[in-house]
């Protein structure tokens, strides 16, 4: 049977593996689903419909599938709720709300949210994301894998982070980041997250494709319009492919580069 100090509170449907383990003045309250070998070591929250997978770590103070910062929202709510994969490292102060439209806030593996990072709700993450201390995510972001979010960093609400991006502390974006893009200041991309791509065992092809998209996107004074019909002159590339189809996608436009001005076409 699972551990449960005696100063924890289980309440509702709680469905806990045999070897969890969950510490001093915990509550567990609603539909909540926590898988093999996870961890909440004390005073940690978590709210139904929360489904976690296995090898999770709570550090206190952690509070999963609260509802969403919605004043409209009916907080005894639980669905659509919030989906948490594998061997994700929560430490202490981190947040992530539940959803409230038809999907779940989604957050896969291998994820470390430092102390004081916000997931708000109806987000999808992928997998080995760093969050670091105070970085806040809005609600209805998505934020594909790798990605490093830096201290005190805050992404807007519906924001797109592509795969690889790394975004500088104490900055953020109301804009889209294209994959393996480095943000230094809000809305602004300087350069690619070079050390990132040769730590992900990525070709010196693959990021020279990166490079050229770079330079045809903000070096060579192009609108994004112009760029993009430049990139798809290479569109057989499938890296340049990606970026095309990343900003093909973009609802809310991509990021400016390094001297651009703020008029975008």
């Amino acid at each position: 049977m699972a551990t449960i100090h005696p100063t924890s509170i289980i309440e509702g449907d709680v469905e806990l593996a045999d070897d969890v383990v969950v510490g001093p003045y915990c509550t567990l309250q609603g539909s909540v689903r926590i898988g093999a070998g996870t961890k909440l070591m004390a005073n940690c929250h978590v709210y139904g419909l929360t489904c976690m997978g296995e090898g999770n770590v709570l550090w206190p103070g952690t509070v999963l599938g609260g509802p969403p910062q919605d004043i409209n929202f009916d907080h005894d709510q639980e669905a659509p709720g919030l989906m948490i994969g594998d061997r994700n490292i929560f430490r202490e102060g981190s947040t992530a709300h539940r959803g409230k439209t038809e999907e779940p806030t989604r957050i896969g593996n291998d994820n470390y949210f430092m102390t004081n990072s916000h997931v708000g709700h109806d987000t999808v993450m992928g997998s080995n994301i760093q969050l670091a201390t105070g970085a806040m995510l809005g609600g209805h972001c998505i934020v594909d894998d790798r990605v490093i979010v830096g201290g005190g960093t805050t992404l807007h609400q519906f924001c797109r982070i592509g795969e690889g991006a790394m975004l500088g502390g104490a900055v953020g974006a109301s804009l889209d980041v294209p994959p393996w893009f480095l943000l230094t200041t809000i809305n602004t991309c300087s350069s690619l997250n070079l050390i990132g791509m040769r730590r992900s065992g990525m070709s010196d092809e693959a990021i020279a494709s990166r490079k050229w998209v770079f330079r045809t996107l903000y070096r060579e004074r192009r609108s994004v319009k112009g760029a993009l019909e430049v990139l798809r002159t290479r569109a057989d590339d499938p890296v340049v492919a990606e970026y095309i189809e990343f900003i093909d996608s973009s609802d809310r436009g991509i990021c400016w580069g390094p001297k651009r001005n703020h008029a975008r076409g």
